[in-house]
């Protein structure tokens, strides 16, 4: 097999592994159902407690109207709250409710387990290295995401 035919297969296993995460469910699932966006504005918001919508749809890589969509549906949840900003009175700060903050632990938490259970696979050693790996290749996504060379 090819380099690009193991390397195809590897990232579409990671893919499907990214979906069994996703479907197994924190603590507040069976109250509320998520999306992958959901899980991603929440974490987004309990690693930075207020931001705007704008900034958020940015850090997340989708559209304002996708992110004014998620955002409505997870104020409709009770798990945003939605404020004026104190820098800019046209502008809305976005933060976690007590209960979004609760769901997002919960989500956090499982993905923490979750991660654990996968990479039980590998001695600590190969863990150390696969993180410090995927952590090569996630600076280079990010350095193309900014604009960086393709080269």
């Amino acid at each position: 097999m090819s380099r690009e035919q193991d390397l195809l297969e590897i990232v579409q296993l990671l893919m499907r592994v990214m979906l069994v995460s996703e479907r197994t469910a924190p603590a507040h699932q069976h109250v509320v159902k998520f999306n992958m966006l959901d899980f991603q504005l929440l974490g987004a918001l309990r690693e930075a407690p207020s931001l705007r919508a704008t900034a958020l749809a940015e850090r997340l890589g989708i559209a304002p109207t996708t992110m004014s969509s998620v955002i409505a549906r997870l104020r409709g949840r009770g798990l945003l709250a939605r404020e004026k900003s104190k820098d800019d009175r046209r502008a809305f700060d976005i933060s976690l409710t007590t209960d979004g903050r609760r769901v997002a632990d919960a989500i956090a938490q499982q993905d923490i387990a979750n991660m654990r259970l996968f990479l039980s696979a590998l001695p600590e050693a190969d863990q150390d290295r696969l993180l410090h790996l995927l952590g090569q290749v996630a600076q280079r996504v990010q350095s193309l995401e900014e604009g960086g060379s393709t080269a």
